[in-house]
């Protein structure tokens, strides 16, 4: 909170205090916030994913070997059951692959066109929704190249704005939905605590119904979904590719307007 102390003519006795919240150090707060919830989230996936990769690729195999064991044609019905086991097993992995995606190949640093990559998702998803969805784009041609692993943000990028057409299915359905992508330059920017004189920002507005209020403020959880159909890492990894650049993502959700904001910084 900061204070105004004001003098009343009409009433000399009394003096008027007004009270404002400090917007800049609740801003600060909570890029803290999800800063150091990204680095949890990162040692947490990686831990979590190694401690079940072993022991899955183990069910797997003894199954198979049971499976060949059954062999006769009168146990078919019993190799429903281990088939069962096999597909969810590689469910299972294909999962865990996605959790350790992030950590397992290197970080290779270029100069990035942040443009190229936003048309590179874009004819992505337009070309997985064809009918009913519109791509608006609002670009300040001046934003300059960035230095950063360009595979890692068209994938963070392509995770937000996929989720985002997905939460349009009833708007795509009528034909009217909307996906926005815009691009400026900002100055002195923190993030995690370190001052930036230049960095990017990087956002995406949709149409759509808004974040549900119960998973808002864990939508960059892992395994946390508003899709019944969902996995609960495209965000997790979006905020975890971004956070490898030194950047952030940040979310404002309501009926009808979604916007997510990746900030990247330029140099310190």
């Amino acid at each position: 909170m900061h204070a105004i102390v004001g003098y009343l003519e009409a009433a000399t006795d009394y003096l008027l205090l007004e009270l404002f919240e400090n917007e800049r150090h609740l801003h600060t707060d909570r890029e803290e916030r999800i800063h150091d919830l990204t680095a949890v989230n990162k040692q947490l996936i990686c831990n979590f994913a190694h401690e079940i990769k072993n022991p899955l690729g183990s069910i797997r195999g003894a199954v198979q070997l049971l499976e060949f064991e059954l062999g006769a044609r009168e146990r078919d019905e019993l190799r429903e059951y281990t088939q069962v086991i096999i597909k969810e097993s590689d469910r299972l992995q294909t999962l865990v692959d996605r959790l350790l995606e992030s950590h397992r190949h290197p970080h290779i640093v270029g100069d990035v066109n942040i443009h190229e990559v936003c048309e590179r998702v874009r004819a992505v998803i337009l070309a997985e929704f064809p009918r009913g969805l519109t791509i608006e784009r609002d670009y300040d041609v001046s934003v300059p190249d960035l230095r950063g692993d360009k595979e890692q943000l068209i994938q963070a990028l392509l995770n937000i704005v996929r989720n985002a057409a997905k939460a349009l299915k009833e708007h795509i359905s009528q034909g009217d939905a909307k996906i926005e992508l815009r691009t400026r330059i900002v100055r002195k920017v923190t993030i995690g605590k370190k001052l930036h004189k230049l960095a990017l920002d990087l956002l995406t507005t949709d149409n759509g119904p808004g974040i549900p209020s119960e998973i808002r403020d864990r939508i960059f959880f892992p395994l946390v979904s508003g899709r019944e159909d969902g996995s609960g890492l495209g965000l997790t990894l979006a905020q975890s590719f971004v956070h490898q650049h030194d950047g952030l993502i940040e979310v404002e959700s309501r009926p009808g307007c979604t916007e997510f904001v990746i900030l990247l910084p330029f140099g310190s």
